[in-house]
């Protein structure tokens, strides 16, 4: 199965992070993608860095080797679904919705999100995170 790096896997390959780097080439012949709301996070993060347009360009090259899926009205009404579902449990939705956005493009195209920030993500319904039992290394739960 294919997998979705989160923003937190994308910022980790931005610093070259050995752990991440190593899974992200482990894993990418089974397919790896990235969520366009992913890379709005990371985007967002590298105005925030030492030297943008460094990590401008690192951020390019990254993309260039891994597609960015689009948000459309499938992942929507899947979002939709899971805001409603977590909302009726009495779980947090508002607070992470960007992560919801990344939890519906998951499922809708049927893939495994590879997240340190697991702690976010383990009470949406129907999402394959990858985790510290399949070998993230350092990738630990929050």
């Amino acid at each position: 199965m294919a997998y979705l790096i989160d923003s937190d896997i994308i910022i980790d390959l931005l610093a070259n992070v050995p752990d991440v780097v190593t899974l992200v080439d482990r894993i990418r012949d089974d397919g790896v993608a990235i969520s366009a709301i992913s890379y709005m996070e990371a985007f967002q993060g590298i105005g925030r860095g030492l030297d943008p347009d460094a990590d401008e360009v690192a951020l390019g090259a990254i993309v260039a080797r891994i597609p960015i899926l689009p948000f459309s009205q499938a992942e929507a009404r899947r979002c939709a679904s899971l805001r409603e579902t977590l909302r009726d449990q009495g779980r947090r939705v508002n607070s992470r919705a960007l992560d919801l956005l990344i939890a519906a493009t998951a499922i809708e195209h049927e893939l495994i999100l590879v997240t340190r920030n697991l702690r976010d993500y383990r009470d949406v319904p129907g999402l394959s995170l990858y985790g510290s039992a399949q070998g993230i290394g350092s990738l630990t739960p929050d």
